[in-house]
């Protein structure tokens, strides 16, 4: 009777630990953004619904796929898959929400500039520049490995060749959409580095971590 009571509470904090994990992952970004852009860049507090929570979820799947990384590394499985099926609803969401704000023109940066006769430049709102082409390619590149990845066709060394894909193309993903601001602090937001930059900083331990999984097997 010990045994099974010791048991129970075993179980049980390790679905309080698991639980306040996963509220870690997604209040630290919301939060981090909220500060970033509400409070620092001067973002009006109507644009958090969609607009900054957009940026927290993206950031949410990147963490929440460091943690699974992590905790396959240490032999959780069944942590492991819990925070990667997190990671999978953070990136849809994010990837939908994306292509509602796109054609409302909430990424400035990454559309096309012309010159009209004047001399003025005009954004042209249906169209993207080179650098947000190879953005948006590599985003829906990674979402699209997530999907076959989570589908559970695939074991073995077929799952790890495609989970290397799926890093590279998150890290040119976020290098390509952000990168221009990454090495000029003076234009962050009360020097907060943004979040495309911690992402892949996670994105490179992720890396870290996988090897280490693979060297393990």
């Amino acid at each position: 009777m010990h045994k099974f009571f010791q048991k129970l509470l075993d179980t049980k904090h390790h679905y309080f630990l698991s639980f306040n994990l996963k509220y870690c992952i997604l209040l630290f970004p919301l939060a981090y953004a909220i500060v970033r852009y509400n409070l620092a860049a001067g973002v009006e507090w109507s644009q958090l619904p969609l607009y900054i929570t957009n940026k927290a979820l993206a950031m949410s799947s990147v963490l929440a796929l460091l943690f699974a990384a992590r905790a396959m590394l240490r032999g959780c499985r069944k942590s492991a898959r819990s925070l990667g099926k997190m990671a999978l609803h953070c990136a849809w969401l994010h990837v939908l929400l994306t292509l509602v704000l796109l054609p409302a023109g909430y990424y400035p940066k990454l559309s096309l500039f012309v010159q009209t006769s004047g001399g003025e430049q005009v954004m042209q709102m249906a169209s993207f520049s080179a650098t947000a082409n190879l953005a948006l390619l590599f985003g829906l590149l990674c979402a699209y490995l997530f999907f076959v990845i989570s589908n559970g066709q695939v074991n073995g060394l077929q799952k790890q060749i495609l989970l290397y894909l799926q890093i590279c193309t998150l890290a040119y993903h976020l290098l390509f959409l952000g990168g221009y601001s990454w090495f000029a602090p003076g234009s962050w937001p009360a020097y907060l580095p943004p979040i495309t930059l911690l992402s892949f900083t996670c994105v490179l331990l992720l890396a870290y971590f996988h090897q280490k999984v693979g060297k393990k097997r």
